[in-house]
C-alpha cells in the first residue's frame, strides 16, 4: 500500500465513481458550452435555420440581419466562454488528483451538461421568451426539441451510471 493519497489532494469530495463533484460539474459545464456552440455555429450561422433574436428582430431587413447576425456572434463567444471554463475546471480537477478521472462519468456528466442546454433553450428561448423558433414554424417543432433534450440527459445519465458500476469491486492492489 503506498503513502501516497489516491484521491483529490485539495480536500474535495470523491464520489464512489471515482471522480470529484469538481470534475462532473465542471464537464457539466463544458457539455453546457459545447452544445451553445455547435447549436449556433451549425443552426444560426452555417443551415441558418434562425437567429438568436430573430423572434424580436425581423431577418428580412439589413439592420435586423445586422442585430441578429451580431447577438449570434455575441452568443458564440458567450459559448465558446462557458465551454472553456468548463474544460479549465475540468482539466484542474484532473490536475488535482493522484489517479485518472474515470472517463465514462465525466463523458456522461458531459452529455447531460449538453442536453440541459439544449432543455433550456427550447423551454426558455424558445417557449418562455420567444427570442427565435426553429425553421420559424411558430414553436412547432419545440416538443420534439424538449424530447430529444432529455433524450440527451437521460443516456447521459446512463453513461455516467454504467461507468460507476465495478469500480468498488477491483481488488486494492489491481492497477
Amino acid at each position: 500500500m503506498s503513502d501516497k493519497a489516491t484521491g483529490p489532494t485539495d480536500g474535495t469530495s470523491t464520489l464512489n465513481d471515482g471522480v470529484t463533484r469538481r470534475a462532473l460539474l465542471a464537464a457539466g459545464v463544458f457539455g453546457f458550452g459545447f452544445s451553445g456552440l455547435i447549436d449556433v455555429l451549425v443552426l444560426h450561422h452555417v443551415l441558418q435555420w434562425h437567429h438568436l433574436v430573430s423572434g424580436v428582430y425581423p431577418q428580412d431587413t439589413l439592420s435586423g440581419l445586422r442585430t441578429n447576425i451580431l447577438a449570434d456572434g455575441l452568443f458564440s463567444l458567450t459559448m465558446l466562454v462557458i465551454m472553456c471554463v468548463g474544460g479549465g475546471l475540468l482539466w484542474q480537477s484532473e490536475r488535482r488528483t493522484d489517479v485518472p478521472l474515470a472517463l465514462r462519468p465525466v463523458t456522461g456528466a458531459a452529455v447531460i451538461g449538453l442536453g440541459i442546454f439544449d432543455l433550456f433553450d427550447v423551454v426558455v428561448d424558445h417557449m418562455i421568451l420567444g427570442l427565435h423558433q426553429p425553421l420559424s414554424q411558430a414553436g412547432r417543432y419545440n416538443p420534439h426539441w424538449a424530447a430529444v433534450s432529455l433524450l440527451f440527459v437521460a443516456a447521459g445519465y446512463y453513461i455516467y451510471r454504467t461507468g460507476t458500476g465495478n469500480r468498488d469491486d477491483s481488488p486494492t492492489g489491481a492497477t
